[in-house]
């Protein structure tokens, strides 16, 4: 089975390419995919500033995936009960390069290294660094080509 974090930007070519949904729902159902969200992702969706878009892609996290706690925890950024304490305070700084306002996306990288699994992302920095600490990191649309999907026909 395959086993993916999947950041908020990887919701979003799940939303619209027409039966993008439908492949993602289908691996999930046939036990070929499972699909790992934090409540970091939950937070940057429901910041949609588009209220039908942001109720849309919520709706689709919950229904494609589970909730899990973060693989680290970091003070003004994690939410109690949904973070896991970590003594590898080097991999989170690595995972945000220094710079505080990429504390999610290395909350989202620690999550996908403490699960052993892959991380899904369209942000470019994120899978530099990412990769960088060993972890496997896909595009939504590799994902998708993954799993049978047409991403160039779509």
């Amino acid at each position: 089975m395959r086993r993916v974090v999947v950041d908020a930007n990887a919701m979003d070519p799940i939303v619209d390419l027409p039966g993008a949904y439908e492949v993602i729902r289908n691996s999930v159902d046939q036990g070929r995919l499972e699909v790992l969200f934090t409540h970091v992702t939950i937070d940057e969706l429901a910041a949609t500033p588009d209220e039908e878009r942001r109720r849309l892609l919520l709706l689709l996290v919950v229904e494609l995936g589970h909730l899990i706690p973060t693989g680290a925890s970091v003070l003004g950024f994690s939410r109690v009960n949904f973070a896991r304490l970590t003594s590898d305070a080097e991999a989170l700084e690595a995972f945000r390069s220094g710079n505080i306002d990429h504390t999610r996306d290395a909350l989202v990288a620690a999550t996908a290294q403490f699960e052993q699994c892959a991380l899904v992302t369209s942000d470019k920095r994120l899978r530099n660094r990412a990769r960088a600490r060993g972890i496997e990191v896909i595009t939504p649309d590799k994902l998708l080509t993954e799993l049978g999907f047409d991403t160039e026909g779509a």
